[in-house]
This record gives structure tokens, sequence and C-alpha cells, in this order.
């Protein structure tokens, strides 16, 4: 009986070290906006996009243009001949170069299409967080349910144990039925702390998610319930294909390659450049000229050719890998879809057949222990096989919504808009 004293002192201490602070903040959609306006791993994406965006502009203007200053001192011996009437002659001129009219167009384009597969790899950072919030939520919400469901066992018990020890203080139970009582107690006690202990990890890793100081906690969490959700497997495969940032990344790099395949084929072509020069001499300007001037890719067996080849190669690449990223997308969508399904199905099993048969199970021991017809360790079986399936069920409930998280981001949008209601 001391033992039971000390052990249930030991929880309340626990929880008393422990407090759960209520707050708006803890419902999911808020954490999720939190996340997406503070997480880092966003943050970067973000930029990284707007740098690419920025790298756009850079490649559709011009080079800078040349500005030449040339200073000619005529030498001693001709200022001699000229009887020291020379004077140095100062020559200025100005050049642009302009590439083949179509080269920079091309160049712009690949550097957009660039920036929108970076766009795309913003929004695919975001689902990923937003999945992974999800995850982290529900694992801290599951934990809850266990911690609460742990409490409740510890006064049924606690309950037994009075009952058992009425019993023995009249001969009617024996002093080992005591013993397991309070044992039984005492390991609840125990997995109740590690429950506590968990708690500290899942809550870490939201903060983690949420750019929050470590030692933050969360409020009651909501309970969300997906079970009326349901999805046609085809429509969300297709979807998939449509909507997935990773693989509408992938299209947007397929083609700026196919755009740098073309533009690797106009390195055959010459660029231009024109320049302005005028002489100046005593002060006063004098003779003036005007070049125009274009390349020649005489050796483009050699260099224009490679330029081809690498491209070419380089886009049969994106191809390859854009096919694959497609295959494992769509597996992705399908395991997740099955995982979803499959869960739902399991919870109404728990529901309907499995949760009440162990409860009427447990309370039928319970009345036949108090009246004696019942052994004390079929009692004790009942309540272990009553908390092992309520643990189960609502590690399902959890499964339930973290598998949905993980079709959401496999597809790459919110489902809620896209199901129907069973």
């Amino acid at each position: 009986m001391t033992k039971k004293i000390l052990a249930g002192l030991f929880v309340t201490l626990i929880l008393f070290l422990n407090p759960i602070y209520a707050s708006d903040s803890s419902s999911l959609n808020s954490l999720i906006d939190e996340a997406l306006e503070n997480n880092p791993q966003i943050r970067a994406a973000k930029f990284r996009y707007e740098a690419s965006k920025s790298r756009v502009r850079l490649l559709r203007t011009l080079e800078d243009p040349k500005f030449e200053y040339e200073y000619d001192k005529i030498t001693a011996d001709m200022d001699a001949v000229m009887h020291g009437k020379t004077a140095p002659m100062r020559t200025f001129s100005i050049s642009q170069e302009f590439p083949f009219p179509t080269k920079l167009f091309l160049r712009k384009q690949a550097a957009e299409k660039e920036a929108n597969s970076y766009a795309q790899e913003y929004k695919d950072t975001e689902q990923k967080v937003i999945k992974d919030v999800k995850e982290a939520y529900f694992q801290l919400f599951l934990n809850n349910k266990k911690i609460i469901l742990t409490q409740e066992n510890l006064q049924l018990l606690n309950q037994i144990i009075e009952v058992t020890n009425t019993k023995y203080s009249v001969n009617k139970a024996s002093q080992q039925d005591v013993l397991k009582a309070q044992v039984e107690y005492s390991k609840l006690s125990n997995q109740l702390i590690l429950l506590e202990q968990e708690k500290d990890i899942f809550q870490s890793m939201l903060n983690s998610l949420l750019n929050h100081p470590q030692d933050t906690t969360f409020g009651e969490l909501e309970e969300k319930n997906s079970k009326s959700l349901k999805f046609e497997q085809d429509k969300i495969l297709h979807l998939a294909k449509e909507a997935r940032p990773e693989l509408l990344s992938f299209k947007e790099m397929l083609r700026k390659s196919e755009i740098d395949f073309a533009l690797a084929k106009q390195e055959y072509l010459p660029d231009f450049m024109i320049k302005y020069k005028r002489e100046q001499k005593d002060g006063k300007a004098g003779s003036w000229a005007g070049m125009i001037g274009m390349t020649v890719p005489l050796w483009f067996w050699d260099k224009q050719d490679s330029f081809v080849k690498e491209a070419k190669a380089q886009l049969e690449q994106v191809k390859a890998e854009y096919q694959a990223a497609e295959n494992m997308i769509l597996f992705e969508v399908r395991a997740s879809y099955l995982k979803f399904e499959s869960t739902k199905k399991l919870i109404e099993i728990y529901e309907t057949g499995v949760l009440p048969q162990a409860q009427a199970a447990f309370d039928t021991a319970r009345l036949g222990y108090q009246s004696e017809k019942t052994e004390f360790l079929d009692l004790l079986d009942s309540l272990r096989t009553l908390r092992e399936f309520q643990m189960e069920y609502f590690e399902s409930l959890a499964d339930l919504e973290i598998s949905l998280a993980d079709l959401e981001r496999s597809v790459g949008t919110d489902l809620s808009m896209v199901s129907r209601k069973e």
C-alpha cells in the first residue's frame, strides 16, 4: 500500500512540474501559418527563388558598353622634323556588343524557366514543412491521449486495489493478489513517466519546425476527424501529375533544357559589335570613324559542336530524371492512399467491435471479481487487454491524420476540397 501511495505522489509531482498551458496558438491551422512564416527552410527556399528572379533581368540585358581613351604623344624625332609644332593626339571611342537577336530572347526564357523551377521548389518546401508540422502535431496529440488514458487506468486500478485490500482484510483475497495489483500500478506509473518524457521530445520537434524556443509548451490540441473523407485513387493520381510542386519543378527544368539545347545550336550564328571613334588634336575635334564587326564561328566542329552535344546530353538527362520522379511520386501517392484507406477500416473495426467487446469483457470481469465469481488474474488480464486496445485505437487515429498528411504531401495539395463524404 505504501508503494502505491508513493507512486501516486510521484505521478502528481510530475504533472505539477510539467503544466500544460492552454493557448489559441495550439490549433493546427495557426501552427501551420506560423511555420510558413518563420521556418528557416521555407525562408531559405524563398530567398533562393527571389535570387533566381533577379537573374532573369540580368540575362535579358546587353553587355556593358566599352569606353576607350587613347593618348598618342609623337616621338622626339618627329617633333624635331615638325619644328616643335606637333601636339599629342587623343582618341575617344565607345563600342557595344550585340549577341545574335534570338540568343538574348532564348537566354531570358531559360532564366525564366529556372526561376519558375525555384518557385515550385519553394512551394514544395512549404508543403514538406506542413507535412512535418502535422506529423509532429499528431504525435504530440497521441502522446497526450496516452497520458490521459494512463491516468484514467491508474484511477481505475486504484479502485481495484481498494476492493482487493477490502477483500484481503476479510480473508477473501490473497496477499499475492494485493501485491500483483500494486506491481501493476507501479508499472503504469512508470509508463506515465516515460510518456511525459516523450512529450518533451515531440514538443521540441514541433518547436524546431516553428522556430520557437525549445522550452515552449503547447496547450490542449484539437482533435481531427478525417474518417469521413473518401478519395478516388485514379483522381488523386491524376491530380498529383498536375499539382505536385516537385514534378512541376522538373517540368520547368525540362523546358529550360530544351531552350538551352536550342540556344546551343545558335552558337553557330555570329555575334555583332558596333564601335564609334573620334580623334582630337590641339583641343579641336578631328576625324571620326565608325566600325561594325562580327564573330566568325570558324572552329565550329570543335567548339560549337561540343556545346550542342553537351546540351543534348543534359536534355536527355533531365527527361530521364523527370520520368523517374513521376514514377516515384505516383508510387508515393498510391502507398499513402492505401495506408489511409486501411487505417480508416482499422478504426472502424476498433469502434464497432474490438473496443466495445473489450470494455464489456472488463466490466463483466470486474463485476465477477466483486461478487467473487472471477479470479483476480482474469480481472487483471481483461484490464490489460482493454488498455492495449485503447492505446492501439488512439494510435490508429493519429496514424490516420499522419497518413492523410503524407497523402496531401504526395499529391501536392489540400485534399479536403477534392474528397467526397461517405
